[in-house]
């Protein structure tokens, strides 16, 4: 049980499991961003998406087998409600966690709301598994349509991983906003709150350079990241990557795919 701690410790700031290489790429400020990554960055924009999205993605993490996630889901849409399904998984045999995740969300007027529940599990394979579940809640206002407003909590029932030691599943926090003076522009910027670690502070720039193709750039703190990502959509399919430096242990690759099923 002491591992199942240290390992939740160790790797608590993917509490929100963000995702996704155009959120990667803005340097993780994808708060107010309504796309089919919604499911695993804020659901508030979950209820935004137009049409049935399919969607995956995998990240490199400073080339380590070890630290490798892969990720997916679909997200279906109906006038009444948008759902979505979606799996992420991070590690190996040896230490790994896994999160199954399903959502709804709808739009009303200027704000969108979405709600998910989570099933998160914990494997060490020289210890055993451990499972929780976790709710979250999150929601975008289009104050104007050049600044929209945005906010995320999850493990709103602070659910506990480790009875023994009363070691929680982080509960984190996350707040922001968008700037977007033309279409082709977008400027963000994001506080994130672990409860058990200090603040991150996010910024990123969106670019379109012409029809289709984007180029982005961020920065996030604690420990420091600089990120920079490009992004190729034509029509129904979407294509991100996304390339990340930490200061501390390396580099970070990351691609998403997506393809729309519109009319």
């Amino acid at each position: 049980m002491i591992l199942f701690s240290l390992s939740t410790i160790a790797f608590s700031q993917d509490g929100s499991f963000s995702f996704g290489a155009r959120s990667a790429g803005l340097g993780g400020a994808s708060i107010t961003l309504a796309d089919e990554y919604s499911l695993f960055n804020n659901i508030g924009g979950l209820g935004r998406v137009e049409a049935h999205t399919l969607f995956a993605g995998y990240q490199n993490r400073f080339n380590l087998s070890e630290f490798q996630v892969i990720g997916g889901g679909g997200i279906f849409h109906h006038k009444l409600a948008n759902a979505g399904i979606g799996y992420y998984k991070f590690g190996d045999d040896l230490f790994s966690q896994q999160k199954l995740h399903l959502a709804i969300g709808n739009t009303f007027q200027m704000v969108s709301l979405g709600l998910g529940v989570d099933w998160v599990q914990y494997d060490i394979s020289s210890v055993g598994t451990q499972q929780v579940f976790a709710l979250q809640f999150g929601g975008i206002a289009e104050i104007t349509k050049q600044f929209v407003f945005g906010a995320h909590i999850f493990n709103i029932n602070q659910a506990t991983l480790v009875s023994e030691s009363d070691e929680q599943l982080p509960t984190v926090m996350k707040a922001g906003f968008s700037y977007r003076p033309t279409e082709e522009l977008m400027l963000n910027a994001e506080l994130e709150k672990d409860l058990d670690f200090p603040q991150v502070f996010k910024a990123g720039i969106e670019y379109q350079i012409v029809d289709h193709v984007f180029a982005r750039t961020g920065i996030q703190t604690e420990p420091f990241q600089g990120a920079f990502g490009v992004g190729f959509h034509p029509k129904k399919l979407k294509f991100d990557y996304a390339f990340v430096s930490n200061s501390n242990l390396g580099n970070v690759h990351e691609i998403s795919l997506a393809y729309s099923f519109k009319k």
